[in-house]
């Protein structure tokens, strides 16, 4: 699961923009439910402003699910802006199961040369990794900007992503505008997309490991110092080893404002 979640915050939530607040500072919480549990807490922050963005995202486990495994993990990511697109300067990632604790780390040095730590050791799949990350990936968080920070319609667009394990690629299929309601954070329009996960390089990919679709619905929750608009996932839906699983956001500040209504 916090695979998932991170693909699409790695993975990865119009009308009611004028009653949302500035972004300098946004929080959303999601749950992610599988059948009728909660299984996993995931809460996401961010600080902007006109040079750059400053993100955290905590998941952890919920529940009965950490009578069977207990699961943390913590990233903090910093975006700078150029000409009002997201670029990486930095992202680092710690893990936490039971008593095993796992620490990822990204560098991009304003030429955009990446290095992360800890590095491959075999060189084939080091080798594997660089020639995908030579096309421009971006860290999960960086890559959520991406797509919700450009004014726009987030979808269709398509994003590389590397997590200091992984190389992948999000896909983003337009599926039309609809009425988002009874979500406890968000009640109005939304920008529905399937999100589609493919790995490229990396320990998924040397698995095997197949490619997930994803059923994301994205609101425009906040303003940006510079004025355009951001798309933020609020509901997303799909199959993760044969269990279906929904995640919704339940609390959505901006500013002193939360959510939006039609």
């Amino acid at each position: 699961m916090g695979k998932t979640v991170l693909s699409i915050f790695a993975a990865a939530l119009v009308a009611a923009l004028p009653r949302v607040a500035s972004a300098e500072q946004i929080s959303v919480a999601y749950n992610v439910d599988v059948g009728p549990l909660t299984m996993t807490v995931v809460k996401f922050s961010l600080d902007a402003s006109d040079q750059g963005v400053r993100a955290k995202a905590r998941i952890r486990s919920n529940g009965v699910s950490r009578v069977f495994s207990e699961y943390s993990a913590v990233a903090d990511a910093e975006t700078r802006m150029v000409n009002a697109a997201p670029v990486p300067v930095s992202f680092h990632l710690v893990r936490e199961k039971a008593d095993e604790r796992k620490e990822t780390s990204l560098t991009w040095a304003p030429d955009g040369k990446l290095t992360y730590d800890p590095p491959i050791k075999n060189k084939e799949k080091r080798s594997r990794v660089d020639s995908a990350l030579a096309q421009g990936a971006a860290d999960p968080i960086t890559a959520i900007l991406r797509m919700g920070a450009t004014g726009q319609n987030p979808c269709p667009s398509v994003h590389q992503v590397f997590d200091g394990r992984d190389v992948f690629e999000l896909t983003l299929a337009d599926k039309g505008q609809d009425k988002l309601q009874g979500n406890d954070a968000w009640n109005g329009t939304v920008q529905r997309c399937e999100v589609t996960w493919t790995p490229i390089a990396g320990r998924a990919k040397d698995k095997g490991t197949p490619g997930d679709s994803y059923d994301v619905a994205f609101a425009p929750v906040a303003k940006l110092p510079s004025g355009a608009t951001l798309w933020l996932p609020v509901t997303m839906s799909g199959r993760l080893k044969g269990l279906g699983f929904k995640a919704y956001a339940t609390k959505l500040g901006a500013g002193k404002d939360a959510g939006g209504q039609d």
